[in-house]
Protein backbone atom coordinates (compact mmCIF):
# COMPACT_ATOMS: atom_id res chain seq x y z
CA UNK A 1 0.00 0.00 0.00
CA UNK A 2 1.43 3.37 -0.90
CA UNK A 3 0.73 6.51 1.39
CA UNK A 4 1.11 9.89 0.61
CA UNK A 5 4.74 11.58 1.49
CA UNK A 6 3.52 13.67 4.01
CA UNK A 7 1.57 10.59 6.04
CA UNK A 8 3.77 8.28 8.71
CA UNK A 9 1.89 4.72 9.69
CA UNK A 10 2.18 3.35 13.33
CA UNK A 11 0.05 0.23 14.32
CA UNK A 12 -0.17 -0.63 18.03
CA UNK A 13 -2.58 -2.38 20.14
CA UNK A 14 -5.24 0.17 20.04
CA UNK A 15 -9.16 -0.12 19.69
CA UNK A 16 -9.64 2.91 17.64
CA UNK A 17 -7.60 4.57 14.99
CA UNK A 18 -5.83 7.84 15.82
CA UNK A 19 -5.13 10.41 13.10
CA UNK A 20 -2.31 13.46 14.17
CA UNK A 21 -1.83 16.59 11.99
CA UNK A 22 1.44 18.20 12.82
CA UNK A 23 2.23 22.12 12.19
CA UNK A 24 4.56 21.28 9.14
CA UNK A 25 1.36 19.58 7.86
CA UNK A 26 2.41 16.14 7.97
CA UNK A 27 -0.21 13.71 8.85
CA UNK A 28 0.60 10.59 11.81
CA UNK A 29 -1.46 7.60 11.81
CA UNK A 30 -1.98 5.18 14.46
CA UNK A 31 -3.89 1.98 13.76
CA UNK A 32 -5.07 -1.10 15.32
CA UNK A 33 -2.93 -4.21 14.42
CA UNK A 34 -6.49 -5.55 12.98
CA UNK A 35 -6.44 -2.82 10.17
CA UNK A 36 -6.29 -3.88 6.73
CA UNK A 37 -5.20 -1.79 4.04
CA UNK A 38 -8.24 -1.36 2.78
CA UNK A 39 -9.69 -0.07 6.37
CA UNK A 40 -6.70 2.25 6.39
CA UNK A 41 -7.57 3.95 3.21
CA UNK A 42 -10.93 4.43 3.95
CA UNK A 43 -10.08 6.36 7.29
CA UNK A 44 -7.77 8.63 4.83
CA UNK A 45 -10.68 9.32 3.17
CA UNK A 46 -13.19 9.82 5.88
CA UNK A 47 -10.31 11.98 7.04
CA UNK A 48 -9.30 14.07 4.33
CA UNK A 49 -11.43 16.83 4.87
CA UNK A 50 -10.37 17.48 8.26
CA UNK A 51 -6.62 16.81 7.73
CA UNK A 52 -7.32 19.77 5.44
CA UNK A 53 -8.98 22.02 7.62
CA UNK A 54 -6.11 21.46 10.28
CA UNK A 55 -3.43 22.42 8.07
CA UNK A 56 -5.36 25.47 7.09
CA UNK A 57 -5.83 26.35 10.41
CA UNK A 58 -1.59 25.87 11.15
CA UNK A 59 -0.74 27.93 7.20
CA UNK A 60 -2.56 30.89 9.55
CA UNK A 61 -0.62 31.16 12.16
CA UNK A 62 2.50 33.70 11.90
CA UNK A 63 5.85 32.98 12.03
CA UNK A 64 8.66 35.13 13.51
CA UNK A 65 11.03 35.63 10.79
CA UNK A 66 14.47 35.51 11.36
CA UNK A 67 17.71 36.52 9.40
CA UNK A 68 19.97 34.55 8.34
CA UNK A 69 22.70 35.55 11.03
CA UNK A 70 19.74 35.55 13.76
CA UNK A 71 19.07 33.27 16.52
CA UNK A 72 15.67 33.39 18.40
CA UNK A 73 16.28 33.64 22.19
CA UNK A 74 13.00 34.63 25.17
CA UNK A 75 10.96 35.88 22.32
CA UNK A 76 13.61 38.38 20.57
CA UNK A 77 15.68 38.29 17.75
CA UNK A 78 19.57 37.81 18.76
CA UNK A 79 22.11 39.10 16.12
CA UNK A 80 25.15 35.90 15.82
CA UNK A 81 28.71 37.06 15.53
CA UNK A 82 31.70 34.88 14.72
CA UNK A 83 34.34 35.94 17.08
CA UNK A 84 37.36 33.63 17.67
CA UNK A 85 38.42 35.99 20.61
CA UNK A 86 36.15 33.30 22.89
CA UNK A 87 37.68 29.55 22.33
CA UNK A 88 34.76 27.72 24.26
CA UNK A 89 31.69 29.91 25.95
CA UNK A 90 29.23 31.69 23.97
CA UNK A 91 28.67 35.33 25.05
CA UNK A 92 25.20 36.46 24.96
CA UNK A 93 24.23 40.60 25.90
CA UNK A 94 20.86 40.69 26.57
CA UNK A 95 20.77 44.55 26.51
CA UNK A 96 22.44 44.71 22.81
CA UNK A 97 20.64 41.33 21.61
CA UNK A 98 23.75 39.93 20.16
CA UNK A 99 25.71 36.45 20.63
CA UNK A 100 29.21 36.09 19.43
CA UNK A 101 30.96 32.67 20.24
CA UNK A 102 33.57 30.71 18.04
CA UNK A 103 31.82 28.06 17.68
CA UNK A 104 29.16 28.46 14.22
CA UNK A 105 26.01 28.68 15.82
CA UNK A 106 24.45 28.61 12.45
CA UNK A 107 25.38 25.04 11.57
CA UNK A 108 21.79 23.46 12.90
CA UNK A 109 23.54 20.70 14.86
CA UNK A 110 25.92 23.03 16.75
CA UNK A 111 23.08 25.68 17.26
CA UNK A 112 20.59 22.84 18.86
CA UNK A 113 23.15 21.56 21.31
CA UNK A 114 24.04 24.98 22.33
CA UNK A 115 19.97 25.75 22.36
CA UNK A 116 19.53 22.42 24.79
CA UNK A 117 22.07 23.72 26.80
CA UNK A 118 20.98 26.96 27.59
CA UNK A 119 17.12 25.52 28.04
CA UNK A 120 18.71 23.20 30.89
CA UNK A 121 20.59 26.09 32.69
CA UNK A 122 17.51 28.67 32.43
CA UNK A 123 14.42 25.97 32.73
CA UNK A 124 15.80 24.32 35.28
CA UNK A 125 16.51 27.45 37.70
CA UNK A 126 12.85 28.99 36.50
CA UNK A 127 11.23 25.89 37.54
CA UNK A 128 13.22 25.82 40.37
CA UNK A 129 12.77 29.40 41.76
CA UNK A 130 9.01 29.15 40.48
CA UNK A 131 8.50 26.37 42.88
CA UNK A 132 9.85 27.96 45.95
CA UNK A 133 7.75 31.24 45.89
CA UNK A 134 4.58 29.61 44.44
CA UNK A 135 5.14 26.51 47.40
CA UNK A 136 4.48 23.89 44.56
CA UNK A 137 6.68 21.02 45.31
CA UNK A 138 8.09 18.44 42.51
CA UNK A 139 10.23 15.30 42.08
CA UNK A 140 12.53 15.85 39.20
CA UNK A 141 12.43 18.14 35.92
CA UNK A 142 13.21 16.90 32.42
CA UNK A 143 14.61 19.08 29.56
CA UNK A 144 13.58 17.07 25.93
CA UNK A 145 12.69 17.45 22.29
CA UNK A 146 8.97 16.58 22.18
CA UNK A 147 7.08 17.35 19.04
CA UNK A 148 4.21 17.83 20.06
CA UNK A 149 3.86 19.53 24.01
CA UNK A 150 5.43 22.12 25.82
CA UNK A 151 5.49 20.64 29.22
CA UNK A 152 4.19 17.54 30.84
CA UNK A 153 3.71 16.40 34.57
CA UNK A 154 3.89 12.82 35.50
CA UNK A 155 1.40 11.00 38.42
CA UNK A 156 5.21 10.86 40.15
CA UNK A 157 5.23 14.47 40.08
CA UNK A 158 7.82 14.45 37.12
CA UNK A 159 8.02 17.80 35.05
CA UNK A 160 9.26 17.54 31.55
CA UNK A 161 9.91 20.95 29.55
CA UNK A 162 10.65 21.51 25.77
CA UNK A 163 13.82 22.93 25.35
CA UNK A 164 12.49 25.24 22.89
CA UNK A 165 11.13 27.29 25.45
CA UNK A 166 14.17 28.88 25.97
CA UNK A 167 13.07 31.05 22.35
CA UNK A 168 9.74 31.81 23.70
CA UNK A 169 9.38 35.22 26.18
CA UNK A 170 9.40 34.92 29.65
CA UNK A 171 5.38 35.35 29.90
CA UNK A 172 5.02 31.84 27.93
CA UNK A 173 7.86 29.72 29.82
CA UNK A 174 6.72 30.83 32.98
CA UNK A 175 3.25 30.04 31.79
CA UNK A 176 4.29 26.75 30.85
CA UNK A 177 6.23 25.80 34.13
CA UNK A 178 3.06 27.39 36.11
CA UNK A 179 0.54 24.65 34.63
CA UNK A 180 2.87 22.02 35.13
CA UNK A 181 3.69 22.99 38.57
CA UNK A 182 -0.30 23.51 39.32
CA UNK A 183 -0.12 19.66 37.84
CA UNK A 184 1.27 18.14 40.61
CA UNK A 185 -1.46 19.54 42.50
CA UNK A 186 -4.24 18.48 40.06
CA UNK A 187 -3.64 15.95 37.35
CA UNK A 188 -6.50 17.02 35.00
CA UNK A 189 -7.79 20.37 32.88
CA UNK A 190 -10.80 20.53 35.38
CA UNK A 191 -12.10 23.75 36.24
CA UNK A 192 -10.29 23.43 39.59
CA UNK A 193 -7.02 23.12 37.60
CA UNK A 194 -7.96 26.33 35.52
CA UNK A 195 -9.30 28.42 38.67
CA UNK A 196 -5.96 27.57 40.44
CA UNK A 197 -3.61 28.25 37.19
CA UNK A 198 -5.07 32.00 36.96
CA UNK A 199 -4.53 32.39 40.95
CA UNK A 200 -1.00 31.78 40.46
CA UNK A 201 -0.45 33.32 37.27
CA UNK A 202 -3.73 35.73 35.78
CA UNK A 203 -1.40 36.76 32.43
CA UNK A 204 -2.13 33.04 31.42
CA UNK A 205 -4.42 33.92 28.10
CA UNK A 206 -1.89 36.24 26.69
CA UNK A 207 0.65 33.59 27.09
CA UNK A 208 -1.80 30.86 25.40
CA UNK A 209 -2.17 33.51 22.66
CA UNK A 210 1.25 33.99 22.03
CA UNK A 211 1.75 29.94 21.48
CA UNK A 212 -1.40 29.94 19.29
CA UNK A 213 -0.14 32.56 16.75
CA UNK A 214 4.09 32.05 17.06
CA UNK A 215 4.00 28.43 18.82
CA UNK A 216 5.52 27.25 15.49
CA UNK A 217 8.27 29.39 15.11
CA UNK A 218 9.80 27.56 18.24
Amino acid sequence: MMLPDDHTLQKREIKHARVKVFEDGHVKLLIPYSFTDDDILALISKKSKWIAKQRVFFNKKSHIELTRNQLLMFGSRYSYFNDNTYTQKVVIDHSFKTIRAKRDLLEPDIQQRWYKHEARKYLVARTEELAEKLHFCFNTIYIRAQRTKFGNCSDDRNISLNWRLVKAPALVSDYIIIHELVHTKVMNHSGKFWILLKSYYPDYKDAINWLDKYGNSL
